[in-house]
């Protein structure tokens, strides 16, 4: 048999690509020599010769999608679910390993299940006819390659099979035959060998099992497990017990714990090879098509656009040229939910990018149900493939469910790096010191499960797969206990990862005293630089970022006032700035009774993101915007279009005029804000209808030969866009004059709800129109939280200073809705306005000295940067010491 040399070729076969890798390395160190290292699939393909392959996964994934376009009876009911094509290869690999011939089951089977098999076959007729002719089924291959058996020894010499404790029935017939050809060596070791080896003859190599040191650990929870994983394997290194490539973390299904070991590996620095392979959303590239997905399943907002034409740049070549100043040129504050909005946009832009930022939008507004175009026209190379498999996997409709779970081959090279691994695979490839997780009676062995599309009651489940996954799960765990030669560590999580207790595993050994670890313990051996910091203690605390929480720590605890408390140098460039801003109604009320959080807000230009997402509902805010949208429209256009104005308006002039501002707004909101369902939305606009009827139809004098405006912005360069069609009116003043709190250099700003002026200018009217529920009492300045009409009057005696009565009142349209007095008039406002300059100017001179302290509203935004306890003990602590920096400013918190 040993013809030309043959006696030097030897074949071995191992489990899967980890163990082809690893025999590769061996090889490579020994030096061998006319060595060949394949699957069982690839041996079975290289006899059959005529160069075919195996069916792979991705050919099989490529044409699943378009034979499902095919009618194929019951099945077209389920088959454009999330998941249902990678059932199918399943079911389809299944059914090719253990030999079943479809067809002749169906001809065969009972009248009751006859057609599901019938659906399969037909479904298998057209997998195999989509097929390229050179891929082939296992059966198929099986038959080629025994026909060429008289080749064997020279294509294959003597063939070696290792790590394997079972392989499926499909192969077995090879084998058999095989060994009459040539030399056929099962080579054991201590595993498991199923009956069958012997019953065909096969020689079996055995050697005896390994006595590791068996150590039994629980932690708190999964993270925990990976946790110490990692600072086990980290004590092996630096105690030079073990090389990278001697370690494997293993576990029956992985999954679970991927995304820990992923974010620990990372911020440690550490070189761990993932052996199933890492998520394609820790890549760049996973991370656009993930953008990408999000933005056609959710549809256009501004955030996703942003993000999308951000990673755009960064990884496709094509769209490097779009700078990252491109967002600069969106309208501030739009949502911009609409793809006409952003093509209407698009037309504005200017700049070389233009053209890119265009095509990004043109493609984009095919929507959803042109996924596939769109990606092929904005992707490339990697992130293109990404999307691919994406969509082979299954509809458009579920990208974010089929991106997650796409995975890709780690680039970490496992011949030098700790693995974390399948147990299957350490089974097959064993590594002398391993820790295996998640030993739980949930976790491991796994429950045995049905083939979804050929259930138990069709074809008995041994027959399907003659190793279920709980036998296999046990047999992988002896056989690792068997094949680590040192030390083998097993661990458990006492609480899972929404904290509910977890059983123990059957297998988690019981005659092993368990080392009981605490999630704050100190380690031994760190994982990373924090937690080397936190087991010690005495190094930490001489960090800079030690030693500054150290002393805010304490000087929160003390009765004086100190810098952590909003003590700070006086006239610092920042509080200057900070106070020399154009001033709100907004940033006012918070200057007065909140200067930390002003400081926060305003000088250290600290905010919370808002996202753009559809609300169910409207926020009171919102409500606010879109009542005081109606009512500028309405009273604008009865002011403009109405002979006597908005005054002499008859009750029918004043519903047309309602309608239509409610037409127009509702248009202009529809297409660039989020909005409500649309009948939630109906029943929104029929309210903000009714509450502006209520206030424009309240009964009271007008003034003499009254003209009104509304909406009036004082203060600013830039009024406000319209919300509708603009309606061109002379306003009583200039706009972008400065205005000023009378004695003090305090600018302000603002946009008055509604003024009414007299012919003779003697009486000016300014109404604070307040969408929300009424207070009990009539406020005046609300402890400093009511300050627009208050702003409004100054803008008024800046602009007009020959009027001599101003009137200030807030209208609550709810109130005047329900029948009650809904109006309520500023008392003595001259007073009132003096007083409260007073407040502005000693709140204005106590942030330069550099009292930025707590107000009565601290507490409510920034409450992570204050102690836990603001109410219990740090107010009631520091309030003696703030009475005397606080001067008077306390006094504007009780005014009614």
């Amino acid at each position: 048999m040993n013809n030309g040399g043959s006696a030097l070729r030897r074949t071995i076969v191992v489990h899967n690509h980890y163990s082809l890798r690893m025999e590769w390395a061996r090889a490579a160190r020994s030096g061998s020599t006319g060595l060949t290292v394949l699957p069982i699939a690839h041996l079975t393909a290289r006899m059959a010769g005529g160069f075919l392959q195996p069916v792979s996964s991705d050919e099989l994934m490529n044409v699943i999608p378009t034979v499902l376009e095919q009618p194929l009876g019951e099945l077209d009911r389920i088959k454009h679910l999330p998941g249902f094509r990678r059932t199918v290869m399943t079911t389809l690999r299944k059914s090719w390993a253990a030999g079943l011939d479809l067809h002749s089951r169906a001809q065969s089977a009972d009248a009751q299940i006859r057609s599901r098999f019938t659906e399969l076959a037909r479904l298998e007729s057209l997998v195999l006819a989509s097929l390229p002719p050179f891929m082939r089924r296992p059966a198929e291959l099986v038959a080629r390659a025994i026909a060429r058996m008289k080749y064997a020894e020279r294509l294959v010499g003597r063939v070696e099979i290792y790590g394997h404790t079972e392989l499926e029935p499909v192969w077995r017939p090879l084998l058999q035959h095989l060994s009459a050809a040539t030399e056929v060596v099962w080579i054991a070791g201590p595993r498991y060998v199923p009956d069958w080896v012997a019953e065909i003859g096969l020689p079996i190599s055995r050697e005896p099992a390994t006595t590791p040191t068996l150590i039994a650990e629980s932690c708190a929870s999964p993270r925990h497990e990976a946790l110490e994983a990692l600072r086990w394997a980290r004590a092996l290194l630096a105690q030079g017990r073990a090389l990278p490539h001697e370690i494997a973390i293993a576990t029956a299904a992985p999954q679970a714990w991927d995304d820990h070991f992923a974010a620990f590996a990372e911020s440690t620095d550490f070189e761990l090879h993932f052996v199933h392979g890492r998520r394609v959303l820790e890549l760049g590239e996973g991370q656009l098509a993930a953008a990408l997905a999000e933005l056609l399943l959710r549809g256009f907002s501004r955030t996703r656009m942003i993000r999308l034409v951000d990673v755009l740049g960064k990884y496709i070549v094509r769209f490097e040229k779009i700078p990252a100043t491109w967002r600069n040129a969106l309208p501030d504050g739009a949502p911009l939910l609409e793809a006409e909005r952003w093509r209407q946009l698009g037309e504005t832009l200017e700049g070389d990018h233009t053209p890119l930022v265009r095509e990004i939008i043109d493609a984009l507004s095919g929507g959803l149900s042109n996924a596939h175009e769109i990606g092929e026209r904005l992707l490339a190379e990697r992130s293109l493939d990404i999307w691919r498999s994406a969509l082979r996997e299954g509809p458009p409709a579920a990208l974010d469910i089929t991106l997650a779970a796409l995975r890709t081959r780690d680039s970490t090279a496992p011949e030098s790096a700790v693995i974390w691994t399948p147990a299957s695979a350490l089974a097959a490839t064993p590594r002398p010191y391993v820790r295996l997780l998640g030993l739980t009676s949930r976790a491991w062995p796994r429950r045995a499960e049905e083939d979804p599309l050929l259930a138990d009651h069709l074809i008995p489940a041994l027959e399907l797969d003659p190793l279920p996954i709980h036998q296999a799960d046990r047999r992988d765990f002896g056989t690792i206990l068997a094949t680590s030669s040192q030390e083998v560590v097993c661990s458990r999580a006492r609480f899972d990862g929404e904290g509910r207790a977890n059983g123990t595993s059957s297998l988690f050994p019981r005659g092993v005293p368990e080392r009981h670890r605490q999630r704050a313990r100190i380690p031994e051996h760190a994982a990373s630089s924090s937690d080397r910091l936190f087991a010690r203690p005495e190094e930490f605390a001489h960090t800079p970022r030690a030693r500054s929480t150290d002393v805010c720590w304490s000087n929160w605890h003390q009765s004086y006032l100190t810098p952590h408390d909003g003590l700070l140098r006086a006239d610092h460039p920042v509080l200057r700035r900070a106070v020399g801003r154009l001033q709100s109604a907004t940033s006012l009320k918070m200057l007065l009774r909140d200067p930390l959080g002003y400081l926060w807000r305003y000088g250290f230009s600290w905010d919370e993101p808002e996202e753009t997402e559809e609300p169910l509902f409207l926020d009171a805010l919102a409500f606010g915007s879109l009542l005081h949208a109606v009512l500028e429209h309405a009273v604008t256009t009865l002011e403009t279009r109405n002979p006597g104005g908005f005054a002499t308006a008859l009750l029918s002039e004043i519903v047309s005029a309602l309608d239509r501002a409610c037409s127009v707004v509702a248009e202009v909101w529809e297409m660039s804000r989020p909005i409500p369902p649309p009948i939630l939305w109906k029943r929104t606009l029929a309210e903000i209808r009714e509450l502006s009827l209520a206030a424009l139809t309240l009964e009271e004098e007008p003034l003499p030969d009254q003209r009104s405006w509304a909406e009036i912005p004082f203060g600013r360069e830039n009024r406000r866009a319209s919300m509708g069609e603009p309606l061109r009116m002379d306003f009583p003043w200039d706009p972008a004059r400065t205005v000023l709190i009378p004695g003090t250099d305090i600018r302000i700003c603002g946009v008055i709800d509604r003024l009414d002026l007299s012919q003779n200018g003697s009486v000016a009217r300014v109404t604070d129109y307040k969408s929300g529920k009424a207070p009990k009492i009539a406020p005046v300045v609300k402890g400093g939280c009511e300050l627009q009409r208050c702003l409004y009057a100054y803008a008024v005696k800046t602009f007009l200073p020959d009027i001599e009565v101003t009137q200030a009142r807030l209208l609550y349209p709810r109130m005047i809705q329900s029948g009650e007095n809904g109006m309520f008039d500023l008392p003595n406002p001259p007073e009132v306005l003096e007083r409260l300059t007073e407040f502005f100017y000693e709140a204005k001179n106590l942030l330069i000295e550099g009292n930025a302290l707590l107000g009565a509203d601290s507490g409510i935004d920034f409450a992570l940067a204050l102690p836990s306890g603001l109410e219990e003990w740090y107010r009631p602590l520091k309030a003696e010491a703030m009475i005397g920096r606080q001067r008077s400013l306390p006094q504007v918190w009780e005014m009614d």
